[in-house]
């Protein structure tokens, strides 16, 4: 079973999750992590390790607010393309550095593009992670208008969706419809680990 992706979590449960890819977009995480202060409510950073490097106080920022981490690779290669090893080594890098600076060991890891095979889920299995993918995506790193995101996630929020974005402008100007959306339907936003619990 742990060499099979997660792409959605159960459908007779009214949660939802957010996985949230970082490895650019510094300058929308303030206001991201403000919204969700507002909304009270936790997801799931998947953080690219030469990110965390070159940002740890970032990196730090998010987890003191009280967001789960996880391990989005080290480069952001295409996963398939790579060797076995240079597999292994941008899990392991990543958990390395995530491990030096937030002092925790992710339990989940998502491919750059979505792109993997068996290698890239065994890889991630053997250092005990999970991999995320996704049941719906924002397309936020190309849709610069907010009612475009809106109108790809909102008709077609379900229980268990897990929704992918990214730290943009279009996606902070979505995301308090989308989480209203989820409210008055009465579904929970939560962490990975929440909606696989």
């Amino acid at each position: 079973m742990e060499n099979i992706p997660i792409y959605q979590g159960d459908s007779n449960s009214a949660k939802i999750a957010f996985i949230v890819n970082v490895a650019w977009g510094n300058e929308y995480l303030k206001a991201l992590l403000l919204i969700l202060k507002d909304y009270q409510i936790n997801l799931t950073f998947f953080l690219e390790g030469r990110w965390v490097k070159n940002n740890p106080e970032s990196a730090l920022m998010i987890q003191l607010a009280g967001h789960e981490i996880g391990n989005h690779a080290y480069s952001h290669p295409n996963m398939t393309t790579l060797s076995d090893e240079e597999i292994h080594n941008e899990i392991t890098s990543t958990n390395n550095v995530i491990e030096k600076h937030l002092k925790i060991k992710p339990a989940f890891f998502t491919p750059p593009y979505g792109y993997f095979d068996e290698r890239v889920i065994k890889a991630a299995s053997k250092e005990k992670m999970k991999t995320i993918l996704w049941s719906l995506d924002t397309l936020d790193w190309k849709l610069k208008i907010h009612h475009e995101i809106i109108d790809r996630i909102v008709p077609h929020l379900q229980n268990g969706s897990i929704i992918l974005m990214h730290p943009t402008k279009s996606s902070l100007e979505a995301l308090p419809i989308i989480l209203n959306h989820a409210l008055k339907s009465g579904i929970k936003t939560c962490t990975i680990s929440e909606l696989l619990s």
